[in-house]
C-alpha cells in the first residue's frame, strides 16, 4: 500500500499510538452479514461490536458496515467491501491521525469537532487519499475506481500524480491501480446518487 510522505512523521510518535488489540471504535450500524478477523479468528460484527487496530472487517453481498472511531469520525462500507485500521492516534481536543486501507464501496465523514490540523489518510488500492474534516464517498463506477467529494477538502494521489478536491460534488476517476487521476469534473445529481446508493442502508 502506499502512504503519503507527510504521513511518516506519525510513526515516530510515542506511546499514544494504538498498539495490537487495540480498540480504535465500534459498530454503529450493520445490515446483513459482516465478519471480523483479527490474529486467525473470525466474528459476526453487530452494533457495539467493538472495532480493534489490524482487525479485518468485511462485508457480504447486500450488507452495509458503519464504524464510529474513538474521534466519532465515520466510515461505510458498502456490500463485499474490507477495511483494516492501520494506524490510529487519538488525542482529545488536539492532532488526531487514522490510516486505513479499504478495498470496495465506502464513505468517510470526519467529526466536524476535529482540529483542522488532523491528519488521515484512506488507503485503497488505486490512490491514496488526504483527508481534513471531510465527507467522501470512493469506489467502483461506470467501470473505474472513483472519489466524490461531499464536504470538505480531499487530496487523491498515486504514484503519477494527484488531483485536488475542494469543492461538493466534484469527482475523479482513475483507470487503473497506480494510475494519475483523470480531470476533476463535476458530477451530475444522477452519478452522485448512484453512488451514494452503494453505502446507504435500507
Amino acid at each position: 500500500m502506499m502512504r503519503i510522505a507527510w504521513f511518516a512523521a506519525f510513526l515516530l510518535l510515542p506511546s499514544v499510538a494504538a498498539t495490537a488489540a487495540s480498540k480504535v471504535g465500534g459498530v454503529s450500524r450493520a445490515e446483513g452479514a459482516c465478519h471480523a478477523t483479527l490474529n486467525g479468528r473470525s466474528e459476526r460484527l453487530a452494533v457495539a461490536s467493538a472495532v480493534y487496530l489490524d482487525q479485518e472487517l468485511r462485508t457480504a453481498a447486500k450488507a452495509r458496515l458503519e464504524i464510529t472511531f474513538l474521534d466519532e469520525s465515520k466510515l461505510t462500507l458498502g456490500e463485499n467491501a474490507q477495511i483494516m485500521v492501520d494506524r490510529f492516534v487519538y488525542n482529545p481536543g488536539k492532532r488526531n491521525r487514522l490510516l486505513l486501507s479499504v478495498t470496495g464501496a465506502m464513505r468517510f465523514v470526519g467529526n466536524p469537532d476535529t482540529p483542522h490540523d488532523s491528519d488521515t489518510v484512506i488507503s485503497t488500492p488505486h490512490a491514496d487519499v488526504g483527508v481534513r474534516g471531510t465527507d467522501f464517498w470512493a469506489g467502483p463506477i461506470d467501470g473505474q475506481y472513483s472519489f466524490l467529494l461531499l464536504e470538505g477538502e480531499i487530496v487523491v494521489t498515486t504514484p503519477a500524480g494527484e488531483a485536488v478536491l475542494d469543492e461538493p460534488g466534484e469527482g475523479v476517476n482513475i483507470a487503473a491501480p497506480g494510475a494519475a487521476p483523470g480531470p476533476v469534473t463535476r458530477w451530475p445529481q444522477a452519478k452522485v446518487a448512484r453512488a451514494l446508493a452503494q453505502v446507504a442502508f435500507p
